[in-house]
């Protein structure tokens, strides 16, 4: 929409300019190229100013705070009471639905590429020709070439060629420019062999192929925006009339100029087939307007000043300036949550709460972990992400008024296991004292293949294959201590409980007790994307007596 606004005040400001010099009117649209292309990189740099246009979107209003709990909402389950923990569940598959926004991006990469295409063998087949083109060293044409080059005052040595091609004839290059001339070129008389260089040589004096080729980048790249083939259209134009005017301006009366073209142009599309990324003279889409303006005695046909170039220019970085640090009021987040293997999450909630409006926004991941809030106001604003299997996630986020970028990583959420030990002391005492945990059954789990998939966030949770109960420390009996005892242990990519941690404070032997047992789990893997991980765990065991 900004690049649309900066490009629609050159045209405009173009076209007012209509009774003025063809020179001055490209280098308006010259200008306005150039400003429409720095524009995003400005919007980045600029402090930004607020215009209250635009309305928010929807939102619904702030009820409750989110939960602070570290664990993943609908994916914690209840314990099972034979003491076996089902884990963080597997990632929900959610039925596939078109993703407007990636489709959108896919449709503007398919473009540019083809425009870049375009643009890359046009300038490949030039080389192709000049490659493979007869460079001129001598003769009048030669002569005729350092004669022009000099009244205009080019001090960049100016490379002549001609090549077998019928009907091309071009300009091309900036530190070392080349001028194409077809294969008739040779029968022309002296009179059309100087119109033609002081046409050509005026393309290299203006640096019109360089902006032309921006020019051409820029509408590639944002091939969607007619407002650039109109500007692209125009610039082609107005350096042809700007090119012809310094041809006239040398004392070639305008019908003579203009018959020459005819006769030019006649000749040379008879067999035009190619498209080329450099100026034509005598292309037949702006052939009529020429010719137009070669006989009209009333066009100004003036060079334009370097003050006024800058001033021109300078007006309108001004302009591009105040429009890229122009902000509705309202600015965008937009990010990727990814999982610890660095693949999108799909179907990750992302909540914003801003407390002092009250207000909470709400949007989920698609397929490839992308979100995006739009119409978000200025303020502070509490971000939680939370994805099913994976701990949630919280930032704190200021919006001043420029748009936002936030990627996150989501880790895989903890397990949670309880055991209870309930003791009886008459029927405890009269057991033989025994300081080793009672082992289960190790029970064999077939093995199930992973389908591996781009898709992120596919959790298949452990399960526990071999079960330890803790036992009541001997030391203990006569006391017949209670207890609680809080652990976080690790399970490894092989399912073995690599390493137990006591949490706060415990009673020595029971904590003792506990550790022990917990050593002595096994678990099935625990895979994300096919691929095993670790995971922790959070193990509470209560001694109670009954």
């Amino acid at each position: 929409m900004k690049m649309s606004l900066i490009l629609f005040a050159a045209l405009a400001l173009s076209f007012a300019l209509r009774r003025r010099s063809a020179a001055l009117r490209h280098w308006v649209l010259a200008a306005g190229v150039v400003c429409a292309a720095v524009l995003p990189m400005l919007t980045t740099v600029l402090p930004a100013w607020h215009l209250p246009l635009a309305a928010p979107t929807a939102f619904v209003r702030y009820e409750e705070p989110f939960t602070t709990s570290g664990a993943a909402p609908g994916r914690a389950e209840v314990p099972r009471r034979d003491g076996v923990s089902p884990g963080p569940a597997g990632s929900v598959t959610a039925a596939a639905e078109f993703d407007f926004g990636t489709a959108v991006r896919s449709l503007w990469l398919a473009g540019a590429g083809v425009g870049l295409s375009i643009l890359l063998i046009g300038v490949l087949r030039l080389t192709w020709v000049a490659t493979h083109a007869q460079r001129i060293t001598h003769g009048r044409w030669f002569d005729l070439t350092g004669e022009i080059s000099r009244s205009y005052g080019l001090r960049r040595p100016v490379t002549l060629l001609q090549s077998a091609h019928p009907s091309l004839l071009v300009t091309w290059g900036f530190a070392r420019p080349r001028v194409i001339l077809p294969a008739a070129a040779a029968t022309w008389t002296d009179e059309r062999a100087r119109v033609v260089l002081s046409h050509e040589l005026a393309h290299i004096y203006r640096g019109d192929w360089v902006v032309q080729l921006g020019a051409e980048f820029l509408r590639a790249v944002y091939w969607f925006n007619p407002l650039l083939w109109l500007a692209c259209r125009r610039l082609r134009l107005e350096s042809e009339h700007a090119c012809d005017d310094e041809v006239m301006r040398r004392g070639v009366p305008g019908t003579d100029y203009a018959t020459h073209l005819i006769d030019l142009a006649r000749a040379l599309n008879m067999q035009r087939h190619m498209w080329f990324p450099a100026p034509a003279m005598a292309r037949p889409s702006s052939l009529e307007r020429r010719v137009r303006a070669m006989l009209n005695v009333d066009c100004n046909r003036g060079r334009i000043s370097h003050g006024t170039r800058a001033a021109t220019f300078f007006i309108l970085l001004a302009a591009t300036a105040a429009v890229a640090a122009a902000q509705s009021g309202f600015v965008s987040l937009s990010g990727r949550i990814s999982d610890e293997q660095g693949r999108g999450v799909q179907g990750v909630a992302v909540g914003l709460v801003n407390e002092a409006r009250q207000a909470k926004y709400e949007v989920k991941t698609n397929a490839g972990g992308q979100f995006e809030f739009v119409g978000l106001l200025a303020g502070d604003y509490a971000l939680e992400a939370t994805g099913m299997g994976f701990q949630s996630l919280k930032e704190a986020i200021t919006v001043s008024g420029q748009n936002l970028q936030r990627n996150y990583t989501l880790k895989l959420g903890t397990l949670q296991e309880t055991v209870t030990l309930a003791f009886n002391p008459r029927d405890t005492a009269a057991e033989p004292a025994n300081d080793t945990p009672s082992l289960g059954k190790l029970y064999e789990v077939k093995k199930s293949e992973c389908v591996a998939s781009t898709e992120g966030g596919r959790i298949k949770p452990p399960k526990k294959i071999r079960d330890a109960r803790p036992y009541y420390p001997t030391a203990l009996r006569g006391a017949w201590t209670e207890g609680t005892v809080k652990m976080k242990a690790r399970i490894g990519l092989d399912g073995f409980v690599a390493d137990v941690a006591l949490v706060g404070d415990a009673q020595p032997d029971l904590a003792q007790s506990a550790i022990a047992a917990v050593r002595e789990w096994r678990y099935t893997e625990t895979l994300l994307n096919c691929a095993p991980v670790e995971v922790t765990m959070d193990v509470t065991v209560n001694f109670e007596r009954r």
